[in-house]
């Protein structure tokens, strides 16, 4: 995901060598900047990371009972809108 930069801050940090060596050759390799690569991979890890914390995780129990609610017979055809929002529960649902 790309984002418009609106305004710049500093952020100095220390690696090794072989560390740098590394991201200046995969840098070159997408003809970015470090700075560019560097920025664009960690936005793209800090992303998937606070997605990953925003799933919905439900016990087993939790989990019938919605199901239970979800599939009864209320309506003929539910509303699209609550197709969307059963097919959106399902691709987010993590058992444990």
């Amino acid at each position: 995901m790309s984002r418009p930069i609106e305004q710049s801050s500093r952020m100095d940090l220390r690696l090794p060598q072989e560390v740098r060596d590394i991201i200046d050759h995969a840098a070159s390799m997408e003809g970015r900047t470090r700075t560019d690569f560097v920025i664009a991979a960690a936005l793209e890890r800090a992303e998937r990371v606070i997605e990953r914390r925003k799933i919905i995780r439900l016990t087993l129990r939790d989990q019938e009972l919605l199901a239970k609610s979800l599939l009864e017979d209320r309506a003929e055809d539910p509303p699209q809108y609550a197709k969307g929002i059963a097919r959106e529960y399902a691709s987010r649902v993590v058992s444990e």
